[in-house]
């Protein structure tokens, strides 16, 4: 369970009824009530009054902590996380340099050995978690074979194996996920599912670093020319509260310049399952809403870009 640190500071009420009746801080409450349990409490000589050390069951149930007292008061809180030494160690040591792209996760054999793990990577999650897996609108795509642009709103670490389960089968061993160079594509890690080739084999995912400018695109821009689709989360992070975040623009930007279009698609009950700061993943109802493809004309500014990318998937949300 993780660790996490919380500084307590009393107001002048709050040191008053501290005074009047000594008793058991309702933080203990606050924190068995979350599914945490206390590990130790100092009372300090310094800025803030009391340092508890509590295990909580995720970020959720600390945050909640944080503002539990916002506002009645007596008390201001801060909550940090903690980790061991041993693992702040082991995070110092590591290196930032990223790997790839991989250019050969285009070729007959990586497409050959990404079809025969699909079952196993991506089809064991559907079956287990996502029950029932509904999608509709594949027939938008008739006649259709791409190269495209495929859009969605972010909502789960899982939403890659819902996506590669939702576009019809002729997309599948063609369309390719831009991920976080500084979090999936991180030289030197030790096991094989954690390191840069492996996702770029078995998932067909390619590095994207944060920040990179036009210089983001260069990799993607490849893949369409060699008649392959790309599929963003144009939020360019997960969801923390369940509804649509601000776009940006540089999917559209993409589909603009290589001359293609946008298939928007929209997700519904990943968030559920796993929101942000879970632990562990439950089973339950998937849907997945394909939009109608569209284009951006060559006079279409960023911002409307993005405007209309969000609109079309905020859309395919309200037809439920």
């Amino acid at each position: 369970m993780p660790r996490f640190i919380i500084f307590s500071r009393l107001s002048a009420s709050g040191r008053k009824e501290m005074a009047e009746r000594v008793r058991v801080s309702s933080l203990d409450t606050e924190v068995a009530e979350a599914g945490g349990s206390v590990v130790s409490r100092f009372v300090l000589l310094g800025e803030w009054d009391f340092c508890t050390i509590v295990d909580l069951p995720n970020n959720a149930a600390a945050q909640l902590l944080g503002a539990g007292h916002a506002g009645r008061g007596n008390v201001e809180r801060e909550v940090l996380p903690a980790i061991g030494l041993e693992l702040f160690q082991r995070l110092l040591s590591q290196t930032t340099e990223t790997t790839g792209p991989h250019r050969w996760q285009i070729t007959m054999p990586a497409r050959a050995a990404r079809r025969a793990m699909r079952p196993i990577l991506v089809g064991r999650y559907r079956r287990k978690y996502f029950r029932p897996f509904r999608v509709e609108g594949r027939e938008q795509l008739d006649g259709f074979n791409g190269p495209a642009v495929f859009i969605a709103n972010h909502t789960s670490h899982h939403d890659m194996f819902a996506f590669i389960e939702a576009v019809p089968a002729r997309f599948r061993d063609r369309l390719y996920f831009g991920s976080a160079a500084d979090r999936w594509y991180i030289k030197g890690r030790r096991e094989p599912q954690k390191q840069g080739w492996w996702r770029s084999l078995f998932l067909g995912c390619f590095p994207i670093q944060r920040a990179g400018g036009a210089a983001v695109l260069r990799y993607p821009e490849w893949l369409i020319e060699h008649g392959n689709s790309i599929a963003i989360f144009p939020e360019g992070t997960r969801t923390r509260n369940g509804r649509l975040s601000k776009f940006r623009p540089g999917a559209a930007m993409l589909a603009q310049k290589m001359e293609i279009p946008i298939v928007p698609m929209y997700f519904e009950g990943l968030f559920e399952m796993l929101p942000p700061g879970s632990q562990e993943m439950r089973p339950g109802p998937v849907t997945i809403r394909i939009g109608e493809p569209f284009e951006v004309g060559p006079s279409v500014e960023r911002y409307q870009a993005a405007r209309m990318m969000r609109d079309a998937v905020a859309s395919l949300g309200r037809a439920a």
